[in-house]
């Protein structure tokens, strides 16, 4: 029998006749009819309740204790976490560097450096913009010509990318680009084709910007009009070879997909000398990254900075995150957190630090385990509970509001925005979706008419009914919550 769990009950089991309307039994009796519906009869379903304005121990809800995937709700622990422990006015910091000696002649004899920070909105929308300033200060530093390399140095996340859980399938397209150090451009480009017959080879036009040293093996198919994007990209972190396989709509004559660049520093480190090499400075080495060079055996010392460059501040940053569930920008707030907090920004630190910072609240972290700070990994695991408790203690802090106003409103905004739209939970849910396969959940605070507010989680994981019904499903249970 499925565990409930109410507070100061002895009680195991609700006599549903006797449920109280608006009650916490009620949203429980919810829960437990729908554990016998057919599209989730097999799944494992949690969820869990806490009065902002009470204590922990307040809590309620069903199988709150069952750790289950949580999908793209993990964002909400990543960003509340970041909220707390780097600050809503965080920024990260890009440096571009120099290491060599500077002639008279303006003929600079060595290396320039972009160090990164790991911003994820660097170079996002205007790649000329950022390298017009950093030209710039190239210029005010009296450098005319460069006898040396563009190298990028995104060492301060490491070298690994993304986790080792992440699917094969995902890895290669822009919503598994991983964390990068020096991520650059989103750590996208645009592969396009061509869309001429109904079950034929899709032929591949070519990619925007231009990621060279990379093999496009392409077997896209043109799928039915109306199919939609079913096209996939297979490549790895600094792979060279990428497979383009799937299908692409008919109908349209051409059609874009996104996918996730191997090695964003190199390309950022590349892109930037051609714009000196086509803009007055001319840079006689090849492009490359401190990665590339450690290899080597080689190293860059005596480094000298000539240019900050600030991101927004995590407050706008983590906007876009929740609201638009953005992976990278996820990760690489994630792995900031570690950095800060543990001095390394590795996933695994960046985790452990996540998981001390609540435990030190007093949540029971028994049975959490965080390989991303995304959701995209399905070796994610978290109770219910645990993920109420979190944005509770959320709730509590300095900072919340700035973290409260990221997330998506239930038939209004972002991700919810057609989630209970025309219901009674209309604009009372205020909470970041999680969606992979077979899974789907809600976390974040529901304002009941009652006018209490609740942190909540609900998780629906492994369900065998389709998506409409799930969504359904929650609905339902949202209908009961904000009835409390």
């Amino acid at each position: 029998m499925p565990r409930l769990t109410l507070p100061l009950l002895a009680a195991s089991f609700l006599c549903l006749s006797t449920v109280r309307a608006g009650s916490p039994e009620e949203v429980i009796a919810e829960m437990e009819k729908i554990q016998k519906e057919s599209a989730t009869r097999t799944a494992s379903l949690g969820l869990c309740l806490i009065p902002v304005d009470g204590k922990p121990s307040d809590a309620f809800g069903y199988n709150t204790n069952t750790s289950l995937i949580p999908a793209s709700t993990m964002k909400a622990i990543t960003t509340a976490t970041a909220n707390e422990i780097l600050g809503d006015d965080f920024r990260f910091k890009t440096e571009v560097q120099i290491a060599g000696v500077l002639g008279e002649d303006g003929l600079f004899k060595g290396d320039v450096i972009i160090r990164g920070g790991g911003d994820p909105t660097l170079g996002s929308s205007d790649i000329t913009s950022t390298f017009a300033k950093w030209q710039a200060a190239m210029r005010e530093a009296g450098i005319k010509s460069v006898e040396g390399s563009i190298v990028g140095d995104a060492t301060i996340f490491g070298n690994k990318l993304i986790s080792d859980s992440w699917h094969w399938n995902d890895i290669g397209n822009y919503y598994g680009a991983g964390a990068c150090g020096l991520t650059f451009h989103q750590n996208l480009y645009y592969c396009s084709f061509k869309t001429p017959k109904v079950g034929g080879k899709a032929p591949f036009v070519g990619t925007d910007p231009k990621v060279p040293g990379v093999e496009f093996i392409n077997e896209m198919r043109v799928g039915s009009s109306g199919s939609g994007d079913q096209g996939y990209i297979y490549g790895a972190p600094y792979g060279k070879v990428v497979y383009l396989r799937g299908t692409v709509p008919a109908g349209s004559g051409s059609f874009t997909i996104k996918g996730s660049l191997p090695d964003p520093a190199f390309f950022c480190a590349r892109a930037f000398t051609k714009h000196l090499n086509n803009n007055g400075i001319e840079v006689s080495g090849e492009p490359t990254t401190i990665r590339l060079l450690t290899h080597a055996g080689k190293s860059v010392t005596a480094r000298k900075v000539i240019h900050t460059q600030e991101s927004e501040t995590l407050a706008s940053i983590m906007y876009l995150t929740n609201m638009k569930s953005n992976n990278l920008r996820a990760e690489c707030i994630h792995r900031m957190v570690g950095l800060e907090n543990r001095k390394k920004g590795t996933i695994k630190d960046a985790s452990a630090a996540t998981e001390d910072y609540w435990a030190a609240k007093g949540v029971d972290m028994l049975g959490f385990y965080m390989d991303d700070g995304c959701g995209l990994s399905r070796a994610n695991l978290v109770t219910p509970r645990q993920m109420a408790e979190i944005l509770y203690h959320a709730a509590q802090g300095e900072n919340f509001q700035t973290f409260y106003k990221t997330l998506p409103v239930s038939g209004q905004s972002g991700t919810l925005r057609s989630m209970g739209k025309g219901t009674s939970s209309s604009g009372r849910i205020v909470a970041k979706s999680g969606t992979i396969g077979r899974v789907r959940n809600y976390a974040g605070y529901v304002n009941a008419r009652s006018g209490k507010r609740y942190a909540f989680s609900i998780f629906f994981t492994n369900y065998s009914g389709d998506l409409g019904t799930i969504k359904s499903q929650i609905v339902r249970v949202w209908n009961k919550m904000v009835a409390l």
